[in-house]
């Protein structure tokens, strides 16, 4: 039985992030660009479409075993031998030598049709091209979509890592200015050596940490350049080119990032769990798979058990045949129309053993089907749960960016009237460092977030893409 592959469409009802009245209409269309790049060019998803083409091919297969089958055949032969018979005169004794010359061409032109008239393996066979061609579709879809989530999650890494350089390269000039302070005052004698090591400590780390975040970001642009990069022509095409290497690298064009006028939502909590998992059970790909691939293996069974049956068929055969050597030259010609009914009766146990394996992998298939449920009933949960708690996540790291922020100018004033230490200075500064690079993860960890609980129940759309890049703005 085919199955219906569910129709992808957005689901607007999975909220993550809303923008505010006072939004400004420009955007940056990064991400679609991203994904339009991708979609044409990303090796995984191209090699998914010629998979699913050439699985498209089982159908035809299949329907080729129902239908008529013709034959020809032509052999045009020359002949040119000698015939020598030797025998003994009964009468007298007298040995006797005959001899003739056996030349000429022999033709003969054949044509066979062939139309089943009964196969029960051949129909159940066409059955299962039709549940391969599903599986097919079904697989590609699936590629599809997760391209979409492949694209996001890239982009956001690449992004996440462009923020905690940012924050890195703030957080060292910070410091630094610090180090050049605390050795100035220890100079005078108003610091001590610890607190100038303390701070010089920081400043080290934070180097580090720089250094550490410019790589992540270089792979994380590696990554979206690997999705992206226009595909080989061939295995043997040459893409090296000679360039002169300049001596500094250029620096990559900033990404487009999310608005700050967003705030983040939790639209999932007006839809119960229970219906996620109703949808999921609906569309999800990976377990839409799981059941086509048992309904296949179930087929294959069916298939196996009627290798037993005999198989008819019906023939035509037209044969015109000359014969121009031996001692009488020959010409005929003529039609011959048969039915012929093939019965197996023993293949050494061949067709047994068939059937066997067929009935173990089908339980095979079951076992997965029954793993997969289970597999997307968790994964469903966890996404669900991922949505709500990041969108109470994103508000409170948003609170504690903004305390932390002042905390910060209250510890510099204090440091000013001398109520506070370096020491409580370069904890609060990392402090707001840190609150700055959790608060800006915890957004995109939303984002991708609902993007995943969209994909769980086979509803991620092209227009989810979309919506999310309206949120996002160049940057500076």
């Amino acid at each position: 039985m085919l199955t219906r592959l569910p129709k992808v469409r957005s689901a607007r009802d999975v909220g993550v992030y809303r923008v505010s009245d006072a939004t400004v209409s420009a955007r940056a269309n990064e991400l679609i660009d991203y994904y339009q790049l991708a979609f044409r060019h990303d090796a995984e998803l191209r090699a998914a479409r010629f998979q699913r083409d050439a699985a498209l091919e089982a159908k035809p297969a299949a329907r080729a075993l129902l239908l008529p089958q013709i034959s020809g055949s032509y052999d045009q032969i020359y002949n040119d031998s000698d015939i020598e018979v030797g025998y003994v005169d009964p009468s007298t004794g007298t040995p006797i030598t005959l001899s003739r010359k056996n030349d000429g061409t022999d033709k003969s032109l054949n044509l066979n049709l062939s139309q089943p008239l009964f196969s029960l393996e051949a129909w159940h066979q066409l059955k299962q091209a039709d549940e391969q061609v599903a599986l097919a579709q079904l697989s590609y879809q699936a590629s599809e979509q997760a391209l979409m989530l492949k694209v996001a999650e890239t982009y956001f890494s690449a992004l996440a890592a462009s923020d905690r350089q940012r924050t890195s390269q703030s957080e060292k000039s910070a410091l630094w200015r610090q180090l050049d302070l605390a050795k100035q005052n220890m100079a005078v004698g108003l610091a001590s050596v610890t607190d100038t090591e303390e701070v010089q400590a920081r400043y080290d780390l934070a180097v580090a940490e720089e250094l550490a975040s410019s790589q992540e970001q270089s792979a994380a642009r590696e990554a979206l350049d690997e999705i992206t990069r226009p595909p080989l022509k061939s295995v043997d095409e040459q893409r090296l080119q000679v360039v002169s290497l300049p001596t500094e690298p250029k620096p990559a064009k900033p990404l487009a990032g999310l608005r700050e006028n967003v705030a983040p939502s939790a639209v999932p909590a007006s839809k119960p769990i229970e219906q996620w998992l109703a949808e999921a059970q609906r569309g999800n790909f990976d377990l839409l798979a799981a059941k086509l691939g048992f309904d296949v293996a179930a087929r294959d069974v069916k298939v196996a058990n009627s290798k037993h049956l005999p198989t008819v068929a019906a023939t035509l055969t037209y044969t015109d045949s000359r014969s121009g050597g031996g001692a009488f030259p020959t010409q005929a010609d003529g039609t011959a129309i048969g039915i012929g009914v093939k019965l197996p009766l023993f293949s050494g146990g061949a067709t047994q053993s068939g059937v066997r394996r067929a009935v173990a992998s089908r339980e095979q298939k079951l076992a997965e089907f029954d793993g997969a449920q289970r597999q997307v009933e968790r994964q469903v949960r966890v996404a669900y749960q991922a949505v709500l708690s990041g969108a109470a996540r994103v508000r409170a790291l948003k609170l504690a960016l903004a305390s932390s922020g002042s905390a910060l100018v209250a510890v510099e004033t204090g440091q000013e009237i001398g109520t506070r230490t370096a020491i409580d200075l370069l904890n609060a500064q990392q402090q707001k460092y840190a609150a700055e690079r959790n608060y800006n993860q915890a957004r995109y960890d939303q984002l991708l977030a609902g993007l995943h609980l969209r994909a769980l129940t086979g509803r991620l759309a092209l227009r989810d893409i979309t919506e999310i890049d309206a949120l996002l703005v160049p940057l500076d």
